[in-house]
């Protein structure tokens, strides 16, 4: 390989050049956390996220407790037959309508079902439902 490529200092072997070449270099000389191969999960644990994720309801925090990827988490949720998508439900929307002409706030309801007062301004919108002004404004 060396006899191909550039000149390089001697001693140094092709090895060693693909190990160096492979280091993150971070300000300060601190080279990044090494890459890991994926952990498998047995089906206890497979069991233990699902349950956890049924608990708290959020996938990324699942997947931070886990160490792994919310794509890992979602396909491991998808197998199980667990709908993961957080987009609002009929029902929900239906309720939110309701909450909101009763005179809840969007932040209100949005703690209520679980969302961010967004979504459920984005949904009322798409009801056809007249948005407040903010009190605060």
């Amino acid at each position: 390989m060396q006899s191909y490529s550039k000149h390089c200092e001697v001693g140094i072997s092709p090895l060693d050049l693909v190990v160096r070449s492979r280091r993150s270099r971070r300000p300060g000389g601190k080279s990044a956390t090494p890459i890991r191969s994926a952990k498998q999960l047995r089906e206890r644990e497979i069991d233990e996220l699902v349950a956890r994720y049924r608990e708290i309801r959020s996938m990324r925090e699942v997947a931070r407790e886990f160490r792994m990827s919310r794509t890992t988490v979602a396909k491991h949720l998808a197998d199980r037959g667990i709908d993961a998508s957080r987009g609002m439900k009929a029902l929900e929307i239906n309720k939110a309508v309701s909450l909101y002409i009763k005179g809840l706030s969007s932040m209100t309801i949005g703690k209520q079902l679980g969302y961010d007062n967004h979504t459920i301004i984005k949904a009322l919108r798409e009801q056809g439902v007249p948005i407040r002004v903010a009190l605060g404004r």
